[in-house]
């Protein structure tokens, strides 16, 4: 595989497999840094190429079908770790988890589709996760930490109307330095309107 930093984008690579997590080889002194996975399930047979590539990654789409599957991000060099730093009081362990409710109001609503009442945006929702995951870290900045949503991947995959109350849980997957990556999941009265990842940054405001 290490013929992925020489391969040209778009061209399939002679890699397929069969159902299940792309079995991805990597080329020595490499790790996946990202997975992108686009919800459908995985059926038949897979094929891989070359989607972009930057000085020291490399990005594999998975296809089925023609339709794409995942995104699998590729880096040199070894992973990065969770490892102390200042910019909180405490440690945060994965599994750390918060739960907000989030009103549905005509400001958080698009109404584009003609005749359609109109629904909870995707943006909004979006928003919604990103300060749910904040809050897990902002209970424990130091002085003059703050942080930045860094990477969205999750899916909108249900409506909620104005003056319905949407339900967020953030759950901590991953740390890596000062990168927090999320679970998050968004529920109206029970039933799931959207799920995927968010990761935020720490960032220090001091002069």
């Amino acid at each position: 595989m290490d013929d992925i930093w020489l391969a040209p984008i778009g061209e399939p690579l002679d890699l397929t497999v069969t159902a299940g997590l792309p079995p991805v080889p990597l080329p020595e002194q490499c790790h996946v840094e990202q997975l992108i996975w686009h919800g459908d399930p995985l059926t038949g047979p897979l094929r891989a190429h070359v989607a972009a590539r930057g000085t020291n990654t490399v990005t594999l789409r998975i296809a089925a079908a023609g339709r794409i599957v995942a995104d699998v991000r590729i880096r040199r060099g070894p992973a990065r770790t969770a490892r102390p730093h200042a910019l909180l009081r405490t440690g945060l362990a994965p599994g750390a988890a918060y739960t907000r409710l989030f009103p549905v109001t005509k400001g958080a609503t698009t109404d584009h589709v003609a005749g359609a009442e109109p629904v909870l945006s995707t943006p909004s929702m979006i928003a919604f996760m990103e300060d749910t995951a904040a809050d897990i870290l902002r209970a424990d900045f130091a002085p003059a930490t703050a942080s930045l949503g860094t990477w969205i991947g999750v899916r909108h995959s249900g409506p909620a109307g104005i003056g319905q109350t949407v339900t967020v849980t953030a759950v901590l997957a991953e740390v890596r330095g000062r990168r927090y990556l999320f679970d998050v999941v968004a529920t109206v009265d029970g039933r799931e309107i959207g799920d995927g990842q968010v990761a935020q940054t720490l960032i220090s405001m001091a002069p």
